[in-house]
């Protein structure tokens, strides 16, 4: 027995309405916690150059996050894994270095305090530039 094919145009009205309802989260995001939106911002910069790289991930060496934590602080980024805007969350999975072993870290979205890539980095191919967030 054939499953039924979803119509075209049922496809694309749940298309419309996912895309709406994740804005009105994030505009409700922004109004709800105005102090997380530039760490959110942030995060979402990284996420762009990311995004230009091959499978979106890292070299090693070549990008790090800097987290106001009580113990590690500064993890050297292999990809972003997720954002979650309900529990303020960040995953990242990072390379592992003399305090930290390879593997996936969930820092609080209010704990990034900035992100950068060393001048002596290997090339990802993305120019860096600083950035402003959007008004």
């Amino acid at each position: 027995m054939d499953e039924p094919t979803q119509d075209p145009e049922d496809t694309l009205r749940d298309q419309h309405y996912a895309d709406f309802q994740r804005q009105l989260a994030l505009d409700r995001f922004r109004e709800d916690k105005p102090q997380l939106w530039l760490q959110y911002q942030r995060v979402l910069k990284l996420a762009e150059i990311a995004s230009k790289l091959p499978d979106e991930i890292f070299p090693a060496g070549s990008c790090f996050v800097h987290a106001n934590l009580v113990g590690a602080q500064t993890f050297c980024v292999k990809s972003l894994t997720g954002i979650d805007l309900d529990t303020c969350q960040v995953s990242l999975e990072v390379y592992g270095d003399d305090e930290l072993e390879a593997g996936i870290v969930v820092l609080p979205l209010e704990s990034v305090e900035w992100f950068g890539f060393p001048a002596t980095a290997v090339p990802v191919g993305v120019h860096f530039r600083g950035f402003a967030p959007k008004e």
